[in-house]
């Protein structure tokens, strides 16, 4: 059984980055010398480095005081402390918002209005998400086994879900985002699907998996599912005794209206 580790040193140690061609479209274009972006509920910072080894200066804004301490320093990400509806940056001050695998945990306007009070006339904005693909099967039983661990209402809860008009409205307005349809504030957009592979071993799947949060953390249902995950890196394996795991990246970008 693997030992227990802080949730964000999982975070940062097996979570899959994004593929290199998302990060060119999200700066392709940009002209500032050198970029300022703004990285919204950057977690321990995997796209905020990301942007940074392009040259670009990020200010990193993260909530959670576990994960802006567990972060490793990086030259060109600074930390600091705040959420998606109140960021403490100045007006027009980032030529760049970068949101990724969070974007959904935000309020949807409210977040979307502070966006674009920090961007510069014109500026970008790029959401981003990786998926595991449900097309491959390995993605797909690993994806199925950590639901399966996973109790509904850990799996399901969302701030979108709860049960009140502003839910409703804040989920309907992420469906219609979602298919490329409705984004207050911005302009232009557009949506970009890229995939990638991650190569795991057992330790880096159990990793994985308790990496996710809804998954259990100890106990007798993280032994199941290790045993589980266990079985299918027997099944799938390589020579070298990892499981590659396929990703869907989709990216959406947006300008400042």
């Amino acid at each position: 059984m693997a030992e227990p580790f802080p949730f964000y040193e999982g975070y940062d140690r097996y979570r899959a980055p994004y593929p290199q061609a998302a990060i060119a479209q999200i700066l392709s274009g940009l002209t500032a010398n050198p970029i300022l972006a703004a990285d919204i509920g950057a977690g321990t910072g995997i796209g905020s480095r990301q942007l940074a080894d392009c040259g670009v200066q990020v200010t990193a804004v993260e909530p959670r005081a576990e994960m802006r301490n567990g972060a490793m320093p990086y030259d060109g990400v600074k930390f600091v402390a705040g959420t998606a509806e109140q960021i403490p940056l100045e007006t027009d001050s980032v030529d760049l918002v970068t949101a990724f695998q969070a974007f959904h945990w935000f309020d949807f306007a409210q977040s979307l209005k502070e966006f674009r009070r920090i961007l510069k006339p014109g500026g970008r904005l790029a959401l981003v998400w990786n998926f595991w693909d449900q097309q491959d099967a390995v993605s797909q039983t690993y994806t199925k086994y950590l639901y399966q661990a996973s109790k509904p209402a850990d799996r399901y809860l969302k701030p979108i879900e709860m049960p009140s008009l502003k839910g409703v409205i804040n989920a309907l307005s992420y469906q219609l985002f979602w298919f490329g349809i409705y984004l207050p504030y911005f302009e232009n957009l557009r949506r970009y699907t890229f995939t990638f592979e991650q190569f795991l071993d057992l330790e880096g799947l159990i990793g994985l998996a308790r990496s996710q949060g809804f998954t259990p953390q100890s106990g007798v249902a993280l032994e199941k599912l290790a045993a589980k995950l266990a079985a299918l890196c027997d099944r799938n394996a390589n020579s070298e005794g990892q499981v590659r795991l396929l990703y869907t990246t989709r990216l959406y970008l947006a300008h400042k209206r």
